[in-house]
């Protein structure tokens, strides 16, 4: 019982959100795999609407003047408007139930056009806990 209260006394979570989410776009860019809590973010995002694509996709536009100075600029266009990333590592068990993993996690979204970091969650937790901490973190991407 006192190790228990000793492990559960040392998790954890810290999130920010850097700037006001638009969701005028509903795309977000994930890595692929759908391992521990993967699979609940990509879950959570497509049970509010969200398109989940497999990171950067998208396409290539050219722009500019073609004539005697040929002046043309060639950007790659992102279809999601963030992009996810995410680092997670299953380290132990957690007790008493033997079921539910033990993981530490970092997961940050960024602006795709602009490159900015909107939001950033870290911390260590049963992955059960950790997708209850992530739908409260992540609210501001599921407002209407």
């Amino acid at each position: 019982m006192v190790l228990g209260l000793l492990l559960s006394g040392c998790m954890g979570t810290t999130y920010d959100l850097y700037k006001p989410i638009d969701t005028s776009v509903k795309k977000i860019g994930m890595p692929p795999g759908n391992r521990y809590i993967a699979q609940d973010v990509k879950n959570l995002f497509r049970k509010n609407g969200w398109t989940v694509l497999i990171k950067e996709t998208g396409g290539y536009r050219t722009t500019g003047k073609s004539g005697a100075n040929v002046n043309l600029k060639t950007v790659k266009e992102p279809n999601p408007a963030y992009i996810l990333y995410l680092y997670q590592e299953r380290y132990d068990t957690c007790f008493p139930t033997f079921s539910d993993a033990l993981i530490r996690y970092d997961l940050s979204i960024v602006e795709a056009k602009s490159g900015e970091q909107v939001y950033f969650q870290e911390g260590n937790d049963c992955r059960s806990r950790i997708a209850k901490k992530l739908e409260l973190g992540l609210a501001p991407f599921f407002i209407k």
